[in-house]
């Protein structure tokens, strides 16, 4: 789940957000120490992914009944729906949440009726270049 206060929010290649991690992790460490442990760091990202999801939702939801980019701006940028179905995603495979994960997926199931969006696509830096495009 990158970056899940930002508006400008996309995907990143799998092995980008697994340094981007452990970057963080490395330096967050020499002040929280018992985060070099596992199970404790593990422990500590599955609720972040489980708050960070709730309060996405709270804030969110009542603005997607019209879906639009989650900020005005001329730069590529994705939808509330786009954003929040990501969110949900991520969420509906955290472990030792079963209750909030069925809840995530019924979510997913009942949106998928309505919500007719493309998935969350990556950062524009890490998309291939269409022949069709210039390089800037």
């Amino acid at each position: 789940m990158p970056f899940s206060t930002c508006w400008c929010v996309f995907t990143l290649p799998a092995e980008i957000a697994q340094k981007a991690e452990e970057a963080f992790r490395a330096e967050v460490v020499s002040a929280y120490p018992s985060l070099a442990d596992d199970s404790v760091w593990q422990a500590g990202m599955r609720r972040a992914v489980v708050v960070w999801t709730v309060n996405a939702t709270v804030r969110s939801l009542p603005r997607t009944v019209e879906d639009g980019p989650m900020h005005r701006t001329r730069r590529p940028v994705a939808t509330r729906r786009q954003v929040l179905r990501h969110r949900w995603q991520v969420a509906s495979t955290v472990e030792g949440f079963p209750a909030f994960a069925q809840t995530v997926q019924r979510l997913l199931r009942e949106v998928a009726r309505e919500w007719d969006v493309a998935p969350l696509p990556r950062y524009p830096a890490f998309s291939p270049v269409r022949a069709d495009q210039e390089p800037a």
